[in-house]
Parts: C-alpha cells; sequence; structure tokens
C-alpha cells in the first residue's frame, strides 16, 4: 500500500494524473518458473494519452518490481464533460 500511495501522490502531485484510484487485489500468477500468491494493489491512473510515457517512467522509478504490470486502456467514449 506504500508503493501505491507513493506512486498515486506522484503521480498527481506532478500534474501527470488528474486521479489515481487504488484497488486491492489478490493476485496469483507465475513468476521466476513458480506460482505465486500476493496481495497487490491496481491502480487505476486518469489521464490523458501525451503523459502515459511519464507515468510509466514513474512506475518504474518508484515500484519495486523487476516487472511491474504497466496496461494502457483507451477510453473509447463516456460524458464529454467529464473527459474533458
Amino acid at each position: 500500500m506504500d508503493v501505491a500511495n507513493s506512486i498515486a501522490d506522484a503521480a498527481v502531485s506532478r500534474g501527470l494524473a488528474a486521479c489515481v484510484h487504488i484497488m486491492p487485489i489478490q493476485s496469483v500468477y507465475r513468476w521466476a518458473g513458480r506460482v505465486c500468491q500476493a496481495e497487490e494493489y491496481v491502480l487505476n491512473v486518469k489521464t490523458v494519452s501525451n503523459k502515459r510515457r511519464a507515468i510509466e517512467a514513474l512506475v518504474d522509478e518508484l515500484h519495486p518490481y523487476e516487472l511491474p504490470a504497466f496496461i494502457v486502456l483507451e477510453i473509447k467514449d463516456g460524458k464529454a464533460e467529464y473527459l474533458n
């Protein structure tokens, strides 16, 4: 949770994101040839596409994992006033 809060705080305070949601999850995954389980946190970072590389660099800077998951989901539609 400390890492999630650090990334979220840095993203918003540096002007890279308008908002970050932090959601706890239980993950089961394969890493280094074995099955692992861990409590992790998904960060839903609300930002614009031209800040994507900066957000990825921030995650790489602050996250302790060798390879943190970083997936971009494009918004196709939504309430115009909110998206603006």
